[in-house]
């Protein structure tokens, strides 16, 4: 297993979208919502977390680490004053596309600061790297979230017997990775479905086909999807809507716009405006209340 698990995740890697660190009392009440990865790290205290697909209320307690691959609704109660690290993830190779969409919707880990208690470490070092604000952070907080998520889900994979169904459908699906990987490298390229089969040695029908069952959509709305995510990251960078249109592969302003009203419900500008003041506002609580 250990050459299969190296080959795992030696490519996959993650960006920061968000990520906090809090010291809660008993009766705090966090709600979460999104496609995006997302992780919950307990350090000490007790929460209950519920919502999550397919599962009941899970109870976690300090030293265990929950993943949600494909991210989805869910709140968490704090039980015991607890000491969280929490943020949101976006894949950045074609592996760790892959590997959210092989994986099951909630993965916990327990036992994972015993084992490596360097991820206590790196946690602690998140939190001071998110508070200084410091020019670099961003990729700094993305390598030490890559060694986070890497270390919580090879302990998963060493202490749980589903794990091995997940490593098959990963190791099996190296045509569907590589066409993910291409998209995620240059989301800009006139990419069609018959371009991406010949990445993977298919004809078109074969391929449209595999792509779907594994990642859950269609070539073409994945790349759609792709695009949208990297335009709100151009915006968001203060690129214009003419040159981030053109960088994404659109044929012009207009087709550019009507796509990602289609994706988020607002014209570019318009969500470039609404993000600005998001970004300047002061830090608040994330969908939070506390309970009486």
């Amino acid at each position: 297993m250990g050459d299969e698990l190296s080959r795992v995740l030696r490519c996959v890697r993650w960006s920061v979208l968000d990520y906090r660190h809090e010291v809660l009392d008993a009766g705090t009440v966090r709600a979460g919502t999104g496609d995006d990865v997302r992780f919950l790290f307990v350090l000490s205290g007790a929460v209950l977390v519920e919502g999550l697909e397919g599962e009941g209320p899970r109870r976690l307690e300090g030293g265990r680490f929950l993943l949600l691959p494909r991210g989805g609704t869910h709140t968490v109660t704090v039980l015991e004053r607890a000491e969280l690290h929490a943020g949101e993830l976006v894949a950045e190779t074609g592996d760790a596309v892959l590997l959210v969409r092989v994986m099951p919707a909630a993965v916990v880990t327990c036992g994972v600061l015993v084992e490596d208690p360097f991820v206590e470490l790196a946690l602690r070092q998140m939190a001071l790297e998110s508070a200084a604000g410091r020019p670099g952070s961003v990729p700094v907080l993305a390598q030490l979230a890559n060694v986070v998520t890497t270390a919580a889900i090879r302990w998963w994979v060493e202490s749980g017997c589903e794990s091995a169904r997940v490593l098959e459908g990963f190791l099996h699906a190296d045509d569907v990775s590589r066409a993910l990987q291409a998209i995620h490298d240059d989301p800009g390229a006139p990419w069609t479905v018959e371009g991406l089969a010949r990445l993977t040695f298919a004809s078109r029908s074969v391929f449209a086909q595999r792509f779907r069952s594994v990642v859950g959509e269609t070539p073409v709305r994945y790349l759609a999807q792709v695009r949208m995510e990297a335009a709100k990251r151009l915006l968001s960078d203060g690129g214009g809507v003419t040159d981030t249109a053109v960088r994404l592969g659109y044929s012009s302003d207009v087709a550019f716009s009507r796509a990602f009203r289609r994706h988020t419900g607002a014209a570019p500008s318009q969500w470039r405006e609404v993000d600005a003041a998001l970004s300047s506002a002061p830090p608040a609580m994330a969908a939070t209340a506390p309970t009486t």
